[in-house]
């Protein structure tokens, strides 16, 4: 993904919610939205028990740098096999048009399942979270990168009062700063720098030095076996987000225990 795909995917996301606030007001999701009843903590799954490799396992079908990775998954028999090989949370990218994609495969994956749910998309409007609420996501992501930091601090704040947690993603220390400004208590440290695709798995082993005692780091992007989070738990991180590597297995729920499992 170059500079100009990320460009591209945040200026699509505008044409979206104005498209989709047509069809169905922000009222009317406001109130499907809900007030929280019912919402799994997704904060929770990955606080406890401090240490233990915690992973949020990702629903994926393709992306923009690798093309097609599994296009045709089945979104709630992939969540069941998540649940069944010790994922601590599920993560559901929703975008359509660059990741194949929806919220239906949010939908699909957490009735299959009791774990909580990430919505992961490029959120940057109060008409996206609604829409996550109302799609029954339990948390949502964030990217500091696309959202400037009074943006950011206001979503935050909306996702808190439906009650879905928010991962906050950051890749350099500026965007960490912001982070810590904001009071982010979930750390997502993107090892892949979004402007040259390049990944680098000492990125969230360096950042995370340098977070709060309250704030949970989890490394997402280029852990693919074993050894690649025994590399981080000797830098302290204990909590990652998995994707290409868990959908492109042939056993997903014994990959997921092989990674958890010393």
């Amino acid at each position: 993904m170059t500079a100009d795909i990320l460009e591209q995917i945040v200026e699509h996301k505008k044409h979206e919610i104005l498209a989709a606030a047509k069809k169905t007001p922000v009222e009317k999701l406001r109130d499907l939205a809900g007030t929280g009843t019912g919402r799994r903590s997704f904060y929770n799954a990955l606080a406890r028990p401090a240490g233990q490799v915690r992973i949020i396992a990702e629903i994926k079908r393709a992306s923009p740098s690798k093309g097609d990775i599994a296009a045709d998954l089945d979104p709630a028999a992939l969540a069941a096999a998540y649940e069944y090989g010790g994922a601590a949370a599920l993560s559901v990218l929703t975008d359509n048009p660059f990741f194949k994609g929806s919220l239906a495969d949010l939908i699909a994956a957490r009735s299959a399942c009791n774990l909580p749910v990430l919505r992961k998309d490029f959120l940057i409007s109060e008409y996206q979270i609604y829409e996550a609420a109302a799609a029954g996501a339990d948390a949502v992501l964030l990217i500091v990168r696309i959202l400037p930091e009074n943006r950011l601090s206001e979503l935050l704040a909306l996702s808190a009062e439906l009650c879905m947690d928010c991962l906050v993603e950051v890749h350099s220390e500026s965007d960490l700063k912001t982070a810590i400004k904001v009071n982010a208590a979930l750390i997502g440290i993107n090892n892949r720098n979004l402007a040259s695709f390049d990944t680098d798995i000492k990125t969230a082993m360096t950042l995370s030095e340098k977070l709060g005692q309250d704030q949970i780091a989890v490394a997402a992007s280029g852990i693919a076996s074993r050894k690649d989070i025994e590399r981080n738990l000797e830098a302290g991180i204990s909590r990652f987000l998995i994707g290409e590597s868990l959908v492109r297995s042939d056993d997903p729920a014994g990959f997921l225990n092989q990674l958890i499992s010393a």
